[in-house]
C-alpha cells in the first residue's frame, strides 16, 4: 500500500496536463473540473464537458482516468461526468490563451 499523501493541489496540477483538444486549453482552466474529494487514497472527481454532445467526452474521461491512475498516493478513483451546473463560458479562467496547446496528432 502506498503511503504517499495526495492532496487536491497535486491533483489539480496534474489535471492541468489534460488538454481539451478542440480548444487547446486544459480542463482546469476551462472550468470543467467541478469537485475533487479525497478520502484515504480514494479520489472522487466530478467534471463536465462543454456540451452534452461533446465529441471529446470519452477522450477527456480517458485522459482524466489515466492521470489519476498514474499519481502516487491515488489507490482508487472514480470519475463522474455531471451536467449540473451546466457549463458556460463564464467558467473559463481569466486570461486563458486558446489553442496554447496544439491538438493531439491522430
Amino acid at each position: 500500500m502506498d503511503s504517499t499523501p495526495i492532496d487536491r493541489r497535486k491533483i489539480v496540477r496534474q489535471l492541468r496536463e489534460v488538454i481539451d483538444p478542440e480548444l487547446g486549453v486544459n480542463i482546469v482552466d476551462l472550468g470543467l473540473v467541478y469537485d475533487i474529494l479525497i478520502d484515504d487514497g480514494k479520489v472522487e472527481l466530478e467534471y463536465t464537458v462543454t456540451t452534452p454532445g461533446c465529441p471529446m467526452r470519452r477522450y477527456l474521461q480517458q485522459q482524466i482516468e489515466e492521470t489519476l491512475e498514474s499519481m502516487e498516493g491515488v489507490e482508487e478513483y472514480e470519475t463522474k461526468l455531471v451536467w449540473e451546473p451546466e457549463w458556460n463560458v463564464d467558467m473559463i479562467k481569466e486570461d486563458v490563451e486558446f489553442f496554447a496547446h496544439p491538438p493531439p496528432r491522430q
